[in-house]
């Protein structure tokens, strides 16, 4: 693809989709060492620790960098279309696999998504409602200081509200940022660089990590905690926890850098497992409840103690990748997965305006 058409967020873009293929691959990595026996696996711990400090922060700002022209025209439909209507069927989808584990969660409605299905939410909901509040000049640095104050409450928020604040400042970063071709992200010392501080990161992290509150550390780096929590397990004052999360936000966008520096710009082998993340994401969310339910029953993860066998089990989940985004699973799974449902060309059609527009 051309670098002229970078700054154009709708059209096909090699260099994106490559880092969503990196990103989503650490996803699935991620969800499979955080499994019931990662708590006692200290390199485990460490290697979700890494993982979760850039790549959720860079996915919402890819996120946000892509949903531009929708929330710029207020293109509300589409965002239900490919957003909404996909979560909703998910969130059922999640609930009748629960069941048939015989394991229907709880507190099940359609306002509190299940494993994974966060996001999908959370996309929704910030295309709504940048679009009303874009005109506000003062909006992104609103939103980091309330990210940074949500983690004062102790009430439970209801249906994941408090992690929708959380990271409502990375999708925005990724809008306003949408135009940028980032250019010097391609030179040769910032790629460099970018590898650089992958290992750096990567190494600080696992000797660091090295303790038994590892875990504690990896529900800030999740922002699905409150302050408080953090402060008992850590023994941290509330400055230093407040400190610590503000950090934590830097290298969430300093993260996102490192990732764009680091990914090819032209199409590669793992582009069109980008391309498609969407099938990997909620597909390996699928296995992933089946294999911890399946596990809890009959314990098929104590083979897992072996250090060899525990480290094929985690980075399984970059073959898994490649096979969920494949053509044939896609063919299977499609009809789920992507449903052929357009509530814009329906609104279009009611109002009239299709034949207009097609003019």
């Amino acid at each position: 693809m051309a670098e002229k058409n970078i700054n154009s967020p709708l059209l096909r873009d090699s260099w994106f989709d490559n880092v969503k293929a990196f990103l989503i691959i650490c996803v699935v990595v991620g969800h499979l060492a955080n499994g019931l026996f990662s708590t006692t696996t200290w390199w485990v711990v460490a290697l979700q620790n890494f993982i979760y400090v850039f790549h959720m922060p860079a996915f919402m700002i890819v996120s946000g960098r892509f949903a531009k022209k929708r929330i710029d025209k207020g293109d509300w439909p589409t965002v239900v279309s490919k957003m909404v209507v996909p979560y909703l069927i998910f969130q059922t989808a999640f609930l009748v696999l629960y069941s048939g584990l015989a394991s229907t969660p709880s507190k099940f409605n359609y306002f509190n998504p299940l494993f994974g299905l966060w996001y999908f939410m959370n996309v929704a909901l910030y295309s709504i409602i940048t679009t009303h509040l874009k005109k506000h000049k003062w909006l992104f640095p609103a939103s980091l200081i309330m990210a940074l104050l949500i983690g004062f409450s102790q009430a439970p928020l209801y249906g994941g509200f408090h992690r929708i604040v959380a990271f409502y400042p990375f999708f925005l970063f990724g809008y306003y940022t949408a135009g940028m071709k980032f250019d010097f992200c391609k030179k040769p010392y910032f790629r460099v660089l970018s590898y650089l501080m992958f290992v750096a990161i990567g190494i600080y992290v696992l000797y660091n990590f090295k303790n038994k509150n590892g875990d504690i550390s990896w529900n800030l780096l999740c922002m699905n905690k409150d302050y408080a929590y953090i402060e008992k397990a850590m023994k941290w004052s509330t400055l230093e926890t407040l400190a610590h999360a503000a950090f934590r936000y830097f290298m969430g966008f300093v993260g996102f850098f490192m990732v764009i520096g680091m990914m090819p710009t032209k199409k590669t082998f793992f582009s069109y497992v980008g391309k498609h993340s969407v099938y990997v994401y909620v597909l390996h969310c699928m296995l992933i409840v089946i294999l911890r339910e399946i596990d809890e029953e009959l314990d098929i993860l104590r083979v897992l103690t072996n250090k060899w066998r525990l480290l094929i089990y985690c980075f399984s989940g970059v073959p898994l990748s490649f096979i969920l985004a494949s053509k044939p699973v896609r063919k299977l799974t499609g009809w789920f997965i992507a449903p052929n449902f357009d509530l814009a060309k329906i609104v279009r059609r009611l109002a009239g305006t299709e034949e207009k527009e097609a003019k």
